[in-house]
């Protein structure tokens, strides 16, 4: 069902993310929850949740997970979910997004 450069993609994104966790956390510190391991974004109607110690990134529409990432696995609870979850890890990784951080940075 799903291309495996598909799952590639994804599991380098999840990598990415994590690997710039403590990047996240100063940039989005004041439009998300940002503890120690955990960053919660909100995108409502749904939060994503960013887990670095388990390595997981869960999105969520109120207390019910509709898509989990790791470097291993993903899974969606249905196609909108799954989109929902890409967008996020492609956003998160973009190209212009780390133009954004770059440029926050300086002001950090």
């Amino acid at each position: 069902m799903q291309r495996s450069n598909g799952v590639e993609e994804r599991s380098k994104c999840v990598t990415k993310i994590l690997d710039s966790f403590e990047n996240l956390k100063k940039i989005l510190r004041e439009k998300a929850i940002c503890e120690d391991d955990r960053i919660v974004i909100f995108d409502p109607p749904f939060t994503l949740h960013i887990l670095k110690k388990i390595g997981i990134i869960q999105l969520y529409h109120g207390d019910e997970i509709l898509a989990t990432a790791s470097k291993n696995n993903f899974e969606a609870c249905d196609d909108e979910a799954e989109k929902i979850m890409e967008q996020w890890l492609k956003a998160l990784t973009s190209v212009g997004y780390k133009r954004f951080l770059i440029k926050r940075k300086g002001s950090i």
